[in-house]
């Protein structure tokens, strides 16, 4: 009888403990799924023309051939193919003692030959004075008959003479000073774009495109030195298809872009060819670059954005908003509940960046721009900053 009292207590104490853990056990709730983050704008209506990207060089609007018109043996040269330079600065160094010499011998005959003819024109101005003085005076004699007309002859002969004599000589004189003088404009002329310390300098500021000068070598006289490519008014010459070139004209904007020198600019069409390169079929294309564009050399690429087909009131959106699917284009937008929908689009003209919607859109609609890879149709959204 103990017993079974002993069992139904103990059976009674395990109960209560079950009970008592029973009600001290927490209810775990479903968590919430707060969505897929996700960024938004608004579907616009704007301008749009279509993007065109074409690669070109850099080039100069001028190039200038440096020249040197005498045989000189190179001592130094300064800069190399590729080089910028600026107006005025020394390319290279010649060696022109020979040259100097000629011209010193040149310059002394010319000094000397000009010293001559002033002196003998004393000299021989005076001896035809006396020359003429005396057939005067014997004419004035023969005229009271003290003197004949063979001695007037003679004094008339002596004078005539004289003046012969005067010409002759002033006249090889002169020819002396020309001969000089020549020696050294020739001189000089060859020396053209070479100072007289035998410095070539740079005519132009621009890019170095061809170099032909090399240390203890001789220029040649036929030969550019160095070819020099403007940088003052460059510009971006293309070659464009038959499609486009009809939809361009000259005055069109058009950006471009050059990766060597993270240049981002807007030029302005030039020249627009009206036939083609008849090796390519292309149509050349020059694009101004704007005055003052600095760190642009020639030969760089560039690629240039051409815009045509431009049309207005157009529902834009971002291009990189579209997404392909088995059914086709199709974009992602939020209603109020931020639920997603999958919208399927028709597309139109592509711009920079954008894409025309001619159909599926109207303008308003809230457009996920990232984020949209993540969601399905009716699924929930979370909309958030790029800072978030």
């Amino acid at each position: 009888m103990q017993t079974k009292s002993l069992i139904t207590g103990a059976l009674t104490l395990m109960a209560l403990l079950f009970l008592s853990g029973c009600g001290n056990k927490e209810v775990v709730e479903e968590p919430v799924d707060p969505g897929v983050a996700v960024e938004v704008q608004a579907v616009t209506r704007g301008s749009i023309s279509t993007e065109n990207v074409i690669s070109g060089t850099v080039v100069g609007e001028k190039t200038e051939s440096v020249f040197v018109a005498l045989s000189a043996r190179c001592v130094q040269v300064n800069v190399e193919e590729g080089d910028a330079v600026r107006a005025g600065d020394a390319l290279a160094v010649l060696d022109l003692s020979t040259f100097q010499s000629n011209y010193e011998i040149a310059e002394l005959s010319y000094r000397t030959a000009q010293q001559s003819y002033t002196d003998q024109s004393v000299i021989l101005d005076q001896q035809v004075a006396q020359a003429e003085k005396h057939y005067s005076d014997t004419q004035a004699l023969f005229a009271i008959g003290a003197a004949s007309q063979m001695e007037v002859d003679n004094a008339k002969l002596t004078m005539d003479q004289a003046k012969a004599g005067r010409t002759t000589a002033l006249a090889q004189l002169e020819i002396a000073m020309k001969n000089a003088q020549t020696t050294m404009d020739q001189i000089n002329d060859s020396l053209k774009n070479v100072g007289g310390d035998g410095v070539i300098r740079a005519p132009i500021a621009g890019t170095i495109l061809s170099l032909s000068l090399a240390k203890d070598s001789y220029v040649s006289p036929g030969m550019p030195v160095a070819v020099i490519n403007s940088t003052v008014d460059m510009k971006v010459s293309i070659a464009v298809s038959e499609s486009i070139i009809s939809k361009l004209k000259v005055g069109d904007e058009a950006l471009i872009r050059v990766g060597a020198v993270a240049l981002e600019c807007t030029g302005t069409i030039r020249e627009v060819s009206s036939s083609a390169n008849p090796a390519t079929r292309l149509y050349p294309v020059s694009i101004g670059i704007p005055e003052g564009t600095a760190g642009l050399l020639g030969g760089m690429f560039a690629d240039v954005s051409l815009y045509t087909d431009t049309r207005e009131d157009a529902v834009v959106v971002p291009t990189e908003a579209i997404l392909m699917g088995a059914e086709g284009q199709y974009v992602v937008t939020l209603d109020d509940q931020q639920i997603a929908h999958r919208v399927t689009v028709e597309t139109g003209l592509i711009g920079d960046g954008v894409t025309e919607i001619t159909a599926g859109l109207s303008g308003g609609e809230t457009l996920v721009v990232v984020g949209q890879f993540y969601l399905s149709e009716g699924g929930q959204a979370r909309i958030v900053t790029a800072e978030e």
